[in-house]
């Protein structure tokens, strides 16, 4: 499931907020209504949609503050202003919220908008903030808001992976496909143990560049380079350019799979309340992947089954990362076995002398290629048994072949993508 599909108005192109009433779900114009009914459509069907707090109007949003209905009414006219009961809010507006000094909340959205404190617009203003922090019930991290990425290095992923685990066991709400409290503390239990991997540029590179054009891979645990793990990039990958990230974990007949995009740039004395609130990770997709699924590289997880498989091609190595000594003694402070975060590079190039290569050894039988390209998926029969003479079928999975130094071939192909079928003469994919 997507968890970053905004929608908005067709007419005003303002972000709209959600609101579910058992099956039932409508949108609302945020703040108070526009004059208009809302007209939902996806956000990226929009030119140049406003997703700006709703409080501020200045920066982006992220967290969505459930409240009462507010309605205040002004004694002078009789009239009556009705507002939402739901309010995204920026960081540093949020910040005022949970502290509930409403009167600063006032003060600096007002001076933004060049509001005396005499004015009734400020009055008017501050008797809303007021009830915005009163009545507050509930607060839920907004996964739909496009942030600047932040670096990730390897030394980084002990601290990444225990912000996410306390966002996990934290009260915040999360979008619904992930907020069920039983699961996220089992997801976190998991995660404080996972192996952890971090990808190094080159590598990186790599994948983004053969990504798009694999393809479809069976998810299978022959390519999963560990039962479950934490893996990171150290920028965001895929044609969104949005994922940095993504946890894995056994459920049932396959695994529960969390993409991840990374928040980076905010003002500078933001960052020590974004990093202690959220940390570096905000869930953008979770899906359940059954075994034998296939997924290829266009799919928002694929440059994930994309890394799986090139470690599994046996074209990258994994190597224990030097931890700061300042993570090591913080987990020794709190009784936790220090994490092993593993560095996962492209192998090392094989040095062949000129004498000794293979095509001069003899005439050349087949031309050789002179770039990189991906194999499909296929099913081959492997010989087993007594004298080899028996033969199964077995499923090789797409990979890049070529010497490492060619460049890489795109093609155009289109490719059905679904299950695999139980048996090879079922071509219906489910």
């Amino acid at each position: 499931m997507n968890l970053t599909t905004m929608t908005a108005c067709a007419t005003c192109h303002r972000a709209l907020t959600e609101h579910s009433d058992g099956d039932t779900i409508s949108y609302r114009h945020p703040v108070s209504d526009e004059g208009h009914e809302p007209v939902p459509v996806s956000a990226s069907l929009v030119p140049q949609v406003f997703d700006r707090c709703h409080t501020c109007t200045q920066a982006p949003p992220l967290w969505n503050y459930h409240t009462g209905r507010i309605e205040i009414l002004s004694l002078a006219s009789g009239m009556a202003a009705g507002y939402n009961d739901q309010w995204h809010v920026c960081l540093r507006c949020a910040q005022l919220i949970e502290a509930d000094d409403s009167d600063a909340l006032t003060a600096r959205c007002a001076g933004l908008m060049r509001w005396h404190p005499d004015s009734d617009e400020y009055t008017i203003l501050h008797t809303l903030h007021r009830g915005i922090v009163l009545s507050r019930e509930s607060r839920t991290l907004l996964t739909t808001t496009h942030w600047s990425p932040a670096r990730i290095d390897a030394d980084m992923m002990p601290k990444i992976r225990d912000r996410l685990t306390g966002l996990l066991r934290g009260p915040a709400n999360l979008p619904a496909a992930i907020n069920n409290r039983d699961q996220r503390q089992n997801l976190a239990r998991r995660l404080d143990l996972i192996p952890l991997y971090w990808i190094n540029q080159e590598f990186t590179d790599l994948v983004n560049t053969v990504s798009t054009d694999r393809p479809p891979a069976w998810a299978t645990d022959e390519i999963t380079p560990s039962t479950a793990g934490l893996l990171a990039w150290p920028e965001p990958v895929g044609q969104t350019g949005q994922l940095a990230a993504a946890s894995w974990t056994p459920e049932g007949d396959g695994w529960h799979v969390i993409g991840y995009r990374n928040v980076g740039v905010t003002d500078e004395d933001l960052m020590p309340a974004l990093r202690h609130e959220i940390g570096w990770l905000i869930p953008i997709h979770t899906q359940h992947i059954a075994r034998g699924t296939a997924l290829d590289g266009s799919h928002p997880l694929g440059p994930l089954i994309t890394t799986w498989l090139l470690i599994n091609q046996q074209m990258a190595e994994a190597l224990p990362a030097k931890l700061p000594k300042s993570i090591t003694k913080a987990y020794r402070r709190t009784q936790r076995p220090t994490p092993e975060v593993k560095i996962v590079q492209i192998r090392a190039r094989s040095t062949v002398l000129l004498g000794e290569r293979p095509d001069q050894l003899g005439p050349r039988t087949r031309a050789k290629p002179d770039h990189r390209f991906w194999v499909t998926g296929h099913p081959r029969q492997q010989a087993y048994g007594p004298s080899r003479s028996l033969r199964r079928e077995i499923e090789i999975q797409p990979f890049l072949k070529g010497d490492e130094n060619l460049p890489i071939k795109l093609s155009t192909t289109v490719r059905v993508l679904g299950r695999r079928p139980a048996e090879r003469g079922d071509t219906n994919p489910e």
